[in-house]
């Protein structure tokens, strides 16, 4: 009678870890797929503060303007990438912050004043994702001897040197 009572109690723990699982995976690719949707262009040019923006980023060679065709994303500038949770929480704030400025403040945003501050939305670990100065060390040694001051810690963000990364002829476009 005890072993049938220990085997229901394994059974339903097994069932319920199982079940566990399975909606920890779904909960974990439904959040995906939302973080993923809502980082790149498509989205974040829906706000009518960010026209200009979306003008600039398309004429970009990030934006795709280019012959390889290669476009990063708004996240891959706009968010830290140092680690999970910190992009994640950095999404979060970022979008919310977003939202509720979009019906709010949207009629009082400098955005020539904003470029000044560029250093402050713009993050480096999202330059590096996608340029390795390591590599470049090699391959193109004259970009690699540009970036020696990134290197030794002079300079701190990529935005102090490439002010206009990610959105070409900004001003025009404000």
């Amino acid at each position: 009678m005890q072993i049938h009572r220990a085997l229901e109690i394994m059974k339903k723990f097994f069932i319920f870890t199982l079940l566990g699982i399975c909606f920890g995976v779904a909960l974990s690719l439904v959040g995906a797929e939302m973080v993923e949707r809502t980082s790149g262009v498509e989205f974040c040019s829906q706000c009518h503060s960010m026209k200009g923006m979306t003008a600039a980023y398309k004429d970009d060679i990030h934006g795709g303007n280019s012959k390889h065709g290669v476009k990063a994303k708004c996240a891959d500038c706009h968010l830290p990438h140092d680690d999970v949770f910190t992009y994640i929480t950095a999404k979060a704030y970022t979008g919310a912050k977003d939202v509720i400025g979009e019906y709010i403040w949207t009629t009082d945003i400098n955005w020539l004043t904003n470029l000044e501050r560029r250093q402050e939305y713009t993050y480096t670990t999202g330059c590096q994702t996608c340029h390795d100065l390591d590599v470049i060390q090699y391959e193109i040694p004259k970009a690699f001897l540009a970036h020696k001051d990134f290197k030794t810690g002079k300079v701190t963000s990529c935005v102090q040197c490439h002010e206009h990364v990610g959105h070409k002829n900004i001003k025009a476009h404000l």
